[in-house]
């Protein structure tokens, strides 16, 4: 019967999972934009949840980007995007990287952690539906490394970008990796902390009134 009951709610996660839009990786060089869909075209990557992109965009002539989420990386209540990358420039120019994925039921501490060398400058940001709500940067010069944390709640239909703006100021190279993520249960855990508080409290009363 257990067994069952997991079955079933592997099912409906997996169904809620479907009904929301395929994770995807868009590129942008400030006049091009490139969009590949998980398993669409442009994709490098067989597995589900794993977008792989090698190409030219504008002056951008080496470009290799990698996607990650679930359900190769978290699930629908724990949510764990990656999106690495290794860009070289022929000359100046800007380039934006987006990887996005919906389908999350999560509440709690977010943590954003990024790092990499480049031969420009770097942003990192993290939208929920098109708003910017955790960023830092600029990095670089040289090698780079930060993090940043907040607070998030997400609804299956709340679509989560993690961007990154790439800035050179002639030839150079940028790589790097970065990665989001809310543990699952964040919001249970901090519930079950207020109850122990609780909890704690009446033992105390219950030993002042037995004294």
């Amino acid at each position: 019967m257990k067994n069952l009951i997991k079955l079933v709610a592997i099912a409906a996660a997996t169904c809620a999972v479907s009904a929301y839009a395929v994770p995807t990786l868009t590129i942008f060089d400030g006049s091009t934009t490139i969009t590949i869909m998980d398993g669409g075209s442009g994709d490098s990557c067989a597995a589900a949840g794993c977008v792989v992109w090698i190409g030219t965009i504008g002056v951008w002539n080496i470009n290799v980007d990698t996607g990650l989420t679930k359900p190769i990386t978290g699930d629908p209540t724990h949510l764990d995007m990656d999106l690495s990358f290794a860009a070289h420039s022929t000359r100046a120019g800007n380039l934006t990287l987006s990887w996005s994925d919906d389908g999350y039921t999560v509440s709690g501490g977010a943590v954003d952690g990024i790092g990499g060398t480049t031969d420009g400058s770097v942003f990192d940001n993290i939208l929920v539906n098109g708003g910017v709500v955790m960023s830092q940067g600029p990095f670089g010069p040289g090698a780079f490394s930060g993090t940043t944390t907040g607070s998030m709640t997400l609804n299956p239909a709340d679509l989560v970008s993690l961007q990154v703006i790439i800035t050179h100021g002639g030839t150079g190279t940028t790589t790097g990796d970065k990665n989001l993520k809310v543990p699952e249960g964040g919001s249970a855990v901090a519930l079950l902390g207020v109850a122990l508080v609780g909890l704690e409290g009446l033992r105390r009363k219950l030993r002042a009134r037995k004294a």
